[in-house]
């Protein structure tokens, strides 16, 4: 990854997808947390990734930011689609409650919530979910460090 902190590891965050996937979700951005994430997109320009995931936003009904790590691709990607009427579920690992951005965290159009183990974190999505308008079930999981 391009920067943040390792506060969550890859290996951790590759359960993500499985967790909304099991939830009969449609995943558009998984991509994030393959083997080989950052050797693909070195093939691609930082213009080509920006409008790829631009349009990935524009289809998600709800976009699920694991925010642990601090990001500014995240944070930037997280204001789009609050401009964009997109809602957004923030997650993080609880015990860095207090590390995590205040401005996300007080944003009035995203949810912020914390999680100790997936179980928990099912259980967050899932509720979320529910409570958001929907158009086609697409979820997109935002998780780069740019």
């Amino acid at each position: 990854m391009r920067g943040g902190f390792k506060r969550l590891a890859q290996e951790e965050l590759r359960k993500i997808p499985d967790i909304i996937e099991a939830l009969g979700l449609v995943l558009i951005s998984r991509h994030q947390t393959s083997e080989n994430f950052m050797e693909n997109e070195s093939q691609l320009t930082e213009q080509e990734i920006h409008d790829r995931d631009y349009q990935w936003l524009n289809e998600a009904d709800l976009v699920i930011a694991e925010i642990t790590n601090p990001s500014l691709g995240v944070g930037a990607e997280i204001a789009d689609a609050v401009n964009l009427g997109i809602p957004v579920l923030c997650i993080y690992k609880q015990e860095y409650e207090h590390q995590i951005s205040a401005y996300i965290r007080g944003k009035a159009d995203v949810v912020c919530r914390a999680y100790s183990d997936h179980e928990e974190l099912k259980d967050i999505i899932s509720e979320v979910f529910e409570k958001t308008p929907k158009t086609s079930k697409n979820i997109t999981k935002v998780h780069k460090y740019k």
